[in-house]
């Protein structure tokens, strides 16, 4: 069987964001939230994931999965598997769009709702900060450490992080709710287009013994043999791959103007302490490769000294 990666959001948006798979949405963040008993979300209803337009270009904003929930909370489910390096902003900047937005014309501010991020990541984020792999923020005071407003929580859940504590397997994590979730989004990579057998096999194991672990699989593997879920699917990797090779043919050229802007930069301070040394201006350009009226605005910066 070839599972497509649930990694690749818009495979995500299918087996959590549809309304005809409620229950496996609700299990999910139940068992990222570390929901039980009487604190579990029962019931969710699927809003619109579309932002009002972020720039003059007419560029929207789309979230991955936004819920309201039984509970009167608003969560957010954002997946990436692109660093863009500017992720904790971009969070926070979704978190104060659904926040402020959640308040109709004339009603009091009590009425906003707890507002929720739950961030999944193929990347660290914190890589010398935590070496856990799910990470909860709050603002809280510096000193006492309580809570500013229990309205926003932020989750950030590594899945690199994760797949180097499965490799250790640490008996710990298995006791995790969330531990057979996140197998599932890491036991396919489809960059390097590979499927962990063993980690395949291990979630037939909970789903003898899991319900929602069962039906998550199943409606996985019928996503995947779907024809037009795999051509929308490889039309979104095929996206997120030229994203990637841009982001990284931008760094780079940005890298190589630093190295050469440092060369220029060098060779202008070493042909000023040759003037200052007093040799002569064609020894100056012959080692230096500088141009003469390079050499001449060097010759004026150090008359304005």
């Amino acid at each position: 069987m070839e599972y497509l990666d649930l990694k690749v959001d818009f495979m995500f948006k299918q087996l959590f964001g549809n309304p005809n798979r409620k229950s496996l949405t609700i299990a999910f963040l139940n068992a990222i939230l570390h929901r039980s008993e009487a604190d579990r979300i029962v019931d969710v209803q699927f809003e619109s994931t579309e932002l009002t337009k972020e720039t003059e270009d007419g560029k929207m904003n789309r979230l991955d999965v936004l819920v309201l929930t039984d509970r009167g909370e608003r969560i957010n489910v954002e997946i990436q598997i692109v660093n863009q390096h500017d992720l904790p902003e971009r969070i926070l900047y979704y978190w104060a769009r659904i926040f402020s937005r959640s308040l109709a014309k004339g009603q009091p501010y009590s009425m906003l709702p707890p507002t929720f991020m739950i961030t999944i990541l193929n990347y660290r984020l914190f890589p010398h900060e935590t070496e856990r792999f799910h990470t909860v923020f709050h603002i809280r005071e510096d000193e006492e450490h309580f809570l500013w407003s229990p309205h926003l929580e932020f989750h950030v859940i590594d899945l690199q992080q994760f797949m180097v504590k499965w490799k250790k397997y640490n008996i710990e994590i298995k006791r995790l709710p969330e531990y057979p979730w996140l197998m599932m989004l890491s036991a396919v990579d489809a960059k390097k287009g590979k499927i962990d057998e063993f980690m395949l096999s291990e979630l037939e194991v909970f789903a003898m013994n899991e319900q929602e672990i069962r039906e998550a699989l199943e409606e996985w593997e019928s996503l995947s043999v779907n024809p037009v879920n795999r051509y929308e699917y490889e039309m979104r990797l095929k996206w997120l791959r030229d994203q990637l090779s841009n982001l990284q043919g931008e760094r780079r050229a940005g890298w190589e103007e630093g190295l050469k802007q440092g060369r220029e930069e060098g060779v202008r301070q070493v042909a000023i302490e040759m003037l200052r040394s007093g040799l002569e201006e064609e020894v100056i350009m012959s080692v230096t490769k500088i141009t003469e009226e390079e050499l001449d605005e060097l010759k004026k910066k150090l008359l304005d000294e």
